[in-house]
């Protein structure tokens, strides 16, 4: 593993729409910009987008969008699907691995090894939970691991009530056979969560169009701010920092 300290930025449940009107009430583009070009992005190596760029059902525009904005970065940017995306559409703009009509890949970047893989249906397929036990176990050093669900609950009521990873508890055994997995990075939950779970540390990125209340039982909006989370990755440690 190089001793060089990877920074990587993490944006996630951006929902872009079809074009420039204001989703809920909030203008999306210009959150999303703000998080972006952010001082706590400056330097970063990578950029993850971690699911539902678009806002309700893999709208076009949004895709079209935000191809615009990552060709202008001079750094990797890798991408998963979330629940409110769609490969199929999603593959007109971007150049994303696709295998059996899910987007999982294996990411090397300055010595180390990032693993990316699809829940955008609610579940983790068994080809990918498959794909991980073959391809974990050839990377002796630490890797890291992006999702857009977490793959536990997280006390965050409504989210957890209605839009929680279905398989989880499966997805888990398969995660818990990684002795060099110890970080997972997730979205989904428009609300920011560090859990420890089985030894693993998930790390939940808040949403750049909105926040969501944990604490209600129901859709209640908490902010309209934009949120997201930056990583550092070293030889011997890896910090995640939420900025708002």
């Amino acid at each position: 593993m190089s001793s060089k300290v990877l920074k990587i930025g993490q944006i996630s449940d951006i929902h872009i729409g079809e074009d420039e009107n204001l989703v809920q009430g909030i203008d999306v583009r210009a959150n999303f910009m703000k998080a972006l070009n952010s001082p706590s992005m400056h330097g970063i190596d990578l950029l993850v987008l971690s699911g539902d760029l678009a806002n309700e059902d893999a709208e076009p525009g949004a895709y079209e969008y935000m191809r615009d904005q990552v060709a202008k970065m001079s750094i990797p940017v890798c991408i998963i699907p979330g629940n409110h995306d769609r490969v199929e559409v999603m593959q007109n703009y971007f150049d994303l691995p696709v295998k059996n009509g899910k987007c999982y890949y294996r990411f090397d970047f300055q010595g180390r090894s990032m693993f990316f893989i699809d829940s955008a249906c609610g579940e983790v397929s068994q080809d990918q939970l498959d794909w991980l036990e073959q391809e974990i176990p050839k990377v002796k050093e630490e890797v890291l691991l992006f999702m857009h669900h977490p793959p536990c609950f997280c006390n965050h009521r409504f989210m957890d009530l209605r839009y929680h990873l279905r398989n989880m508890v499966d997805v888990r055994k398969v995660l818990n056979k990684f002795d060099n997995l110890k970080h997972i990075f997730c979205g989904h939950y428009h609300s920011d969560f560090c859990v420890e779970i089985d030894g693993k540390t998930v790390h939940v990125a808040p949403s750049t169009q909105m926040q969501i209340d944990p604490n209600a039982p129901y859709f209640n909006l908490k902010s309209s701010a934009p949120g997201w989370q930056v990583i550092n990755w070293g030889e011997d440690f890896v910090e995640s920092a939420v900025h708002f």
